[in-house]
C-alpha cells in the first residue's frame, strides 16, 4: 500500500508481522511522506514463500526501483531492521537513510532463546506455541477481572512491561488465524536470522548513511544496550531512547518513529 506524497519511505515489519504493524505510524504521518507499506514474503497478503534476509533485501530494493521510489528512507523493525541494514549495504543506490526500531544488527541481538527457537523439533514446538497461543492467552488475561485490573494497575509495573513487548489483541488474533503458513514462515526466518547475523553486523559496520536507532527502554527482545551498540557502530547514527516503551515501537510510539523519519529525510536532503 502507498500513502501520501513526497519523500519515499519504506516500512519493513519484523518477525512475525505484517503491514498492519505500521498502522499507527501511517496515521501519525503527514502528506509530505510517501509511505510504502509492505507484507514481507511469507506474511500477510504476500503470496510468496518466506525468504532469507538477503533475499528480502533484494526484493524490497527491486520494489523501490519498480515503484520509482528510490532512493528511500527505509524503516525496519526488529528482524526488518536487519533487512534494512543489508539493503543499505548491498543496494546503496536505493537507500537514502535508515530508521531502525528495536532492530537486530549488533552483537547481542540474538540470545540463547533465539538459538533454542531455531532448533529442530523443540524450536518448532515453541514457535507453534507462540503463533497459535499468544493471542488467546493475552486476550484471556485481559478479559479476566483480576488480571484485567492487574494489567491496568501501575503503568510502570510488570504487566505494563509485559504488554509493551507483546502484540495487541487485534494483531495477536490475526497471527493465530494465519495458522500453519505463519508458523512455517516464523520457523524459516528464525533459522535465517541466525545464519545472517554475521553479515548484518558487518553491514552495520560499513554504513555511513543518515541513520536513527530507536529503542524502547522496556524492550526485552532486543535490549537497549544492543540498540546503543548498533548506534555506536554506524557512523554518525543518532540514538533515541524511549521510556515506557517495549519492543512494539511502531505501535506504542508512532510519533517518535515519524519524527525520526523526518530528521533522517532532512539530513539526507542536506547532504
Amino acid at each position: 500500500a502507498e500513502h501520501g506524497e513526497g519523500f519515499p519511505v519504506l516500512l519493513v515489519h519484523g518477525q512475525p508481522g505484517s503491514a498492519q504493524d505500521w498502522d499507527r505510524v501511517v496515521q501519525a504521518s503527514g502528506p509530505d511522506e510517501r509511505l510504502l507499506v509492505v507484507d514481507r514474503p511469507g506474511y500477510g497478503s504476500s503470496d510468496q514463500p518466506p525468504r532469507s534476509m538477503a533475499q528480502n533485501a533484494e526484493l524490497l530494493a527491486d520494489l523501490l526501483v519498480a515503484r520509482a521510489a528510490a532512493p528511500a528512507v527505509v524503516v525496519g523493525h526488529s528482524y526488518g531492521g536487519g533487512v534494512a541494514l543489508l539493503m543499505a549495504a548491498r543496494r546503496p543506490e536505493v537507500t537514502a537513510g535508515l530508521v531502525l526500531a528495536g532492530s537486530v544488527g549488533a552483537p547481542g541481538s540474538v540470545n540463547g532463546f533465539d538459538h533454542v527457537l531455531a532448533l529442530p523439533v523443540v524450536g518448532d514446538a515453541l514457535s507453534a506455541a507462540w503463533v497459535f497461543a499468544v493471542g488467546r492467552v493475552l486476550s484471556s488475561l485481559e478479559r479476566s477481572q483480576p488480571m484485567g485490573r492487574l494489567f491496568q494497575r501501575r503503568p510502570d509495573g510488570v504487566p505494563a512491561r509485559l504488554r509493551a513487548n507483546l502484540p495487541d489483541q487485534r494483531h495477536a488474533a490475526s497471527l493465530s488465524r494465519a495458522g500453519l503458513r505463519l508458523w512455517r514462515s516464523f520457523v524459516f526466518e528464525q533459522r535465517a536470522l541466525l545464519a545472517a547475523m554475521a553479515d548484518v553486523e558487518a553491514a552495520a559496520r560499513r554504513l555511513s548513511v543518515p541513520t536513527t536507532v530507536i529503542t524502547g527502554m522496556w524492550d526485552v527482545a532486543v535490549p537497549p544496550t544492543v540498540a546503543a551498540g548498533l548506534a555506536a557502530t554506524i557512523s554518525g547514527a543518532e540514538l533515541v531512547l524511549l521510556s515506557g516503551v517495549g519492543h512494539m515501537v511502531g505501535r506504542d510510539a508512532p510519533g517518535a518513529v515519524v519524527a525520526a523519519v523526518r530528521r533522517v529525510v532532512a539530513r539526507t536532503r542536506a547532504q
